[in-house]
C-alpha cells in the first residue's frame, strides 16, 4: 500500500506519533489520554496533523501496558503452535486484572538453551488502536511490542478475523477469477479447434478436384506402364519363338515335313510330322544346342508319302509341355 506511515508508540497514557516518507522522519506529535475512549480520538487527531496524510500505521506499545515473559520449560512444539499453546494458559503466564489478553509467542534460540518469548496485552486497549486507526482511514499493520527484537503480533481478535474474512473473499475472488479464465481459455481453444477444422475442411474441399485428377493420371500412368510392359514382354517372346522356329525349321533336312510344332516359353515343346528317317531329324535338333532333351515321343510309324516310306515321328525337347503355350504351323 503507498503512501507515508504513521509509527505510533503508546503508553499507559501517552501517545508518541512519527510521519515517515521514504525512510526519513518527516513530522513527530504528541497525545495523551485518560480512558480508552479518548485513545481512538487521540490517534484520529494525529493522524490527522502530518503535512502529507498517512495510509498505514504501526503501533508499538511499551511496557505496560504491554506485559512480556520469557518462558521456559514449555513442550517443544512447533512455532505456529506455540502461540495457540501460550494463548490457552494466558492465566499462568500473565496478569489478567479482569480483562481479556490478546497474546503471541515466539521460539529465541535453538537447542537446550531455546526459549519463548511471550507478550500479552488487554484485548480492550488494542481494540480502541484498531478503531482509531480505522476511524483515522489507515491501514494497521502490526502491533508490536516496542523495543523487543522478537517479531510478536497483538491485533485484537476482531482484527485478525476480519483480516481472515478478507482473505477469505480474495481467495474466492481469486479462485472464481482464476475459474473464469480457465473457462474463457477452454471456450477460446475449442472455438479456434473449430475455426482450424472448418478450415481444413475448406482446404481439402478445394484440393478435392485436383487431388482427384493427380490419383486417375497416376492410375492411367500405372495402366500405361502396364501394357508398355506386356508389349515389351510379348516383344521379347515373339522375339524368342522367331528364333526358335528359326533354328528348328533350318535344322530340319530337305527329305522332311513339319504338320504341327508347339512351343512354351519355358524351352519346352512338341514337334510333328514327318520325314525319310526320323533318326536324322532328332539328331539334327539335338545338335543345335538351343532345344534341351531333344527325344522321340513315341514310336515312329512308317507310312507311304508320295510313293515312299517315310517316317511319322514325334518329338519331344525340354520338359512335358502344360498350359500357357504357344503354338505354330
Amino acid at each position: 500500500m503507498r503512501g507515508g506511515l504513521l509509527r505510533l508508540r503508546i503508553g499507559r497514557s501517552s501517545l508518541h506519533a512519527e510521519a515517515v516518507e521514504h525512510g526519513s522522519v518527516t513530522w513527530v506529535g504528541e497525545a495523551s489520554y485518560r480512558e480508552l475512549g479518548e485513545l481512538a480520538d487521540a490517534i484520529a487527531r494525529l493522524a490527522a496533523e502530518p503535512p502529507r496524510a498517512c495510509r498505514r500505521v504501526v503501533v508499538s506499545l511499551d511496557r505496560p501496558p504491554v506485559q512480556l515473559r520469557t518462558l521456559r520449560e514449555l513442550p517443544p512444539v512447533k512455532p505456529r503452535h506455540l502461540a495457540a499453546l501460550v494463548a490457552q494458559q494466558t492465566g499462568r503466564f500473565f496478569r489478567k486484572n479482569g480483562q481479556p489478553l490478546v497474546t503471541d509467542a515466539a521460539w529465541v534460540g535453538k537447542g537446550p538453551t531455546r526459549v519463548a518469548h511471550a507478550a500479552a496485552v488487554e484485548e480492550p486497549l488494542v481494540e480502541a488502536i484498531a478503531a482509531g486507526a480505522r476511524a483515522a482511514g489507515l491501514w494497521l499493520e502490526t502491533i508490536a511490542p516496542a523495543g523487543d527484537g522478537v517479531r510478536l503480533a497483538l491485533l485484537p481478535k476482531s482484527e485478525r478475523e476480519s483480516r481472515e474474512r478478507a482473505t477469505h473473499r480474495r481467495t474466492r475472488r481469486l479462485a472464481v477469477v482464476t475459474c473464469a479464465l480457465w473457462f474463457a481459455a477452454g471456450a477460446l481453444f475449442f472455438v479456434r479447434l473449430a475455426w482450424e477444422r472448418r478450415a481444413v475442411e475448406r482446404e481439402l474441399a478445394a484440393l478435392a478436384q485436383p487431388l482427384a485428377a493427380v490419383l486417375d493420371a497416376r492410375r492411367e500412368l500405372r495402366d500405361a506402364e502396364t501394357t508398355l510392359n506386356a508389349i515389351t514382354a510379348a516383344e521379347r517372346e515373339r522375339g524368342r519363338s522367331l528364333a526358335v522356329l528359326s533354328a528348328v525349321t533350318g535344322a530340319l533336312p530337305d527329305s522332311s515335313v513339319l504338320t504341327s510344332f508347339a512351343w512354351t516359353g519355358d524351352g519346352s515343346g512338341v514337334l510333328v510330322g514327318a520325314a525319310r528317317h526320323a533318326a536324322d531329324v532328332v539328331a539334327r535338333l539335338d545338335g543345335l544346342g538351343s532345344l534341351a532333351g531333344v527325344r522321340l515321343g513315341g514310336p515312329v510309324v512308317r507310312e507311304p508319302i508320295a510313293g515312299r516310306e517315310w517316317d511319322r515321328f514325334t518329338i519331344l525337347f525340354g520338359r512335358e509341355p502344360g498350359g500357357g503355350r504357344r503354338e505354330g504351323s
